[in-house]
């Protein structure tokens, strides 16, 4: 009798152990990524209405197991509970270190503007035709707040008009490569555009 005991624990053990193993295999790791490199807070619910429910924080760059995403929340392991953290807040890539005053969204006095440069359309058309084309990849948008937002712009240049609009982790297609630029495709529109380079991962 004590032998089937044995057995039936160890089968057990067995399942519970491969049943860990799946669970963690089926997860999604990512970075947080929060504004002015503050802590993501953990909560035992899908609520901010007050820090109740608060349970815990992630720092900037914190790697996380995330195993499902619903209304706008990713689900996690935090400790040896579940906690959820608002998706908006999480990056694929590692971000860089948080720089307090590295945002690349403020030109220089030194930075040169290509479109100020082109006074006429053949040094525009000649500026379009530097652009080195690549073999698509997928980029994700990064803004420099995880809660904003970046331009796709129709011409390499911040005082180009904005074409579109994305926000943190929207996938973009680069299809060539200028300088400080991506020429991009959006797959869900199918518009074409530039985006600065800083502003992806």
């Amino acid at each position: 009798m004590k032998k089937v005991i044995s057995l039936i624990l160890s089968v057990m053990l067995f399942v519970l152990l491969a049943s860990a193993a799946l669970s963690e295999s089926q997860g999604t790791f990512m970075y947080v990524y929060t504004q002015n490199g503050k802590v993501l807070r953990v909560r035992s619910t899908m609520s901010t209405s007050n820090d109740s429910n608060v349970i815990g924080s992630l720092p900037y760059g914190a790697k996380v197991i995330i195993y499902g995403v619903r209304d706008g929340w990713a689900m996690i392991d935090y400790g040896n509970t579940t906690g959820y953290v608002m998706y908006r807040f999480l990056v694929k890539e590692q971000p860089a270190p948080y720089n307090p005053s590295g945002n690349p969204d403020q030109e220089t006095k030194e930075t040169k503007d290509p479109l100020k440069e082109a006074s006429t359309v053949a040094q525009m058309n000649a500026l379009i035709a530097s652009a080195k084309f690549v073999e698509s990849y997928t980029v994700t948008v990064r803004p420099v707040r995880a809660s904003g937002w970046v331009y796709m712009r129709w011409f390499p240049s911040r005082a180009a008009e904005a074409m579109a609009t994305f926000g943190a982790n929207y996938e973009l297609t680069v299809i060539a490569e200028l300088k400080d630029w991506y020429q991009v495709n959006d797959p869900a529109t199918g518009k074409v555009g530039f985006i600065y380079k800083s502003y992806v991962q």
